[in-house]
C-alpha cells in the first residue's frame, strides 16, 4: 500500500487571512479537495495532517481519510502523519498545491516502486542570484522542488526522527533523505500548474485557472 501525508495545518499567515488557505473556496470544492480527490481515486490511503480546530472541514470525508493533528512547524506535521500511515511508501503534499495531475502521482508512485525515493521538480526560468556575497547561479543547474516528496516509510520515518534529535530543520523532506540516508532520489519533472498557493495573487491566479483546467 502507498500513503499520502496531505499537509493541510497551515496558519496561511502570508495569505493575510484569519482562515486556513485550503479551505477557501476553489470552483466547486476547497482548495485541498482538488488534491485530496485525485488521491483516493487512485485507491491510496490518504492521511490529512490538520489544525484541531479545522476538523469540521473534513466532516464529508471522515470515513475516507485519516485524520492527525499536526505539529508546531510543517516537519513535526509530517512526521506525525508518517507515524500513522500504514504503507510501506509515502508521499507527502502540500493541500495548497491543488492542480497536481494523476500522472505526476503515478509517476511517483512508479519510482517508489522501484525503491527510489521521488522529488517532483519545476525548472528554473529566472535568473538566481546569491545574496552575499553578491553572484548569479547557473541557472541551467537549479530545480524549484514541489510536491509530491515521498519514499520508503522507514527511510523517511528515521530521517526525520533523527532529524528531531539533532533539532535539524530542512527545507522540505527529500533536504532530510540528503543528510540522513544515501537512498537514491528520482527526480520527476513537474509543471507550472503545481504551484502552492501561498499569496494572494496565488489564490486570484488559481481561480481563474480553475475555470479551465
Amino acid at each position: 500500500m502507498i500513503s499520502v501525508v496531505l499537509l493541510m495545518a497551515g496558519s496561511a499567515t502570508r495569505m493575510k487571512q484569519k482562515e486556513n488557505k485550503v479551505y477557501m473556496p476553489l470552483g466547486n470544492q476547497m482548495v485541498y479537495e482538488h488534491s485530496l480527490v485525485k488521491f483516493l481515486e487512485l485507491g491510496l490511503e490518504v492521511i490529512c495532517v490538520i489544525r484541531t480546530e479545522d476538523r469540521s472541514y473534513l466532516d464529508a470525508y471522515t470515513s475516507k481519510v485519516k485524520i492527525v493533528i499536526g505539529g508546531s512547524t510543517r516537519q513535526e506535521s509530517v512526521l506525525n502523519g508518517i507515524k500513522e500511515a500504514t504503507g510501506k511508501y509515502i508521499l507527502i503534499h502540500d493541500a495548497a498545491r491543488p492542480f497536481i495531475t494523476k500522472d505526476i502521482i503515478q509517476q511517483c508512485i512508479a519510482s517508489l516502486k522501484e525503491d527510489n525515493c521521488c522529488l517532483v521538480v519545476a525548472p528554473c526560468k529566472d535568473t538566481v542570484y546569491q545574496k552575499n556575497p553578491l553572484r548569479t547561479l547557473k541557472r541551467e543547474e537549479l530545480i524549484l522542488a514541489q510536491t509530491p516528496q515521498g519514499g520508503n516509510k522507514a527511510i523517511l520515518l528515521k530521517c526525520h526522527e533523527q532529524a528531531l534529535k539533532e533539532q535539524y530543520v530542512g527545507t522540505d523532506d527529500m533536504s532530510l533523505v540528503l543528510k540522513y540516508s544515501d537512498s537514491a532520489i528520482k527526480i520527476i519533472e513537474g509543471n507550472d500548474l503545481n504551484f502552492k498557493i501561498t499569496t494572494q495573487m496565488d489564490y486570484i491566479i488559481a481561480k481563474e485557472l480553475v475555470k479551465n483546467v
